[in-house]
């Protein structure tokens, strides 16, 4: 009789265990989902007001159409579904992700010499050089929460447990996002 109470209170006790991890890593996932929309929405912002930036003015005519050009490229290769999921295949992606990283380094040739980006931000509209560098900052800190959620969505993933037991269920396994996303220098001090 005592043995059918070990085994029963051992059961409930490994019940319980795969429950709450199942649990948590349900809830990583979800950071996930929610970490790739917000790195998307940081990237829509930056492109936004890298176009706004590229077409009132502010620019000599050659980076003008340096910038607008890599952000036709971006938004081109950066058709996103209401569920945040990049449309298409993974190779898809990664050309979106690269067309990302284009856009950065296009920025950070135009916007590379400090004292250049405080005579723009002196012209009128000038303040939307200043929130073009900070949504530049929130797209290189958007992509580090991203990658740190799906880093330990997949450690968890990796787990034994989850692993024996399926606790992941259907839910495709996260990939890194790996693009240039480095802020101008010009940047620096706005």
């Amino acid at each position: 009789m005592i043995w059918w109470i070990l085994i029963a209170a051992l059961l409930v006790v490994l019940l319980l265990y795969l429950s709450s991890t199942a649990g948590r890593l349900d809830r990583m996932h979800h950071r996930v989902e929610l970490s790739r929309a917000n790195l998307i929405a940081a990237l829509q912002r930056r492109r936004d007001l890298a176009d706004h930036v590229a077409t009132i003015g502010i620019l000599d005519p050659a980076s003008s159409m340096v910038v607008a050009d890599a952000v036709a490229r971006a938004d081109d290769l950066s058709r996103v579904s209401p569920e945040g999921q990049a449309m298409g295949s993974s190779g898809e992606m990664v050309k979106a992700w690269l067309a990302e990283s284009d856009l950065s380094q296009a920025l950070g040739a135009v916007f590379a010499d400090r004292t250049d980006v405080a005579e723009m931000v002196e012209l009128p509209g000038g303040e939307v050089v200043v929130r073009l560098g900070d949504a530049c900052r929130r797209v290189e800190i958007g992509r580090r929460f991203y990658n740190d959620a799906v880093l330990a969505t997949r450690g968890m993933r990796g787990w034994r447990s989850v692993r024996w037991f399926r606790l992941a269920g259907t839910a495709t396994m996260p990939e890194t996002v790996e693009m240039v996303d480095s802020v101008p220098a010009g940047f620096a001090g706005y």
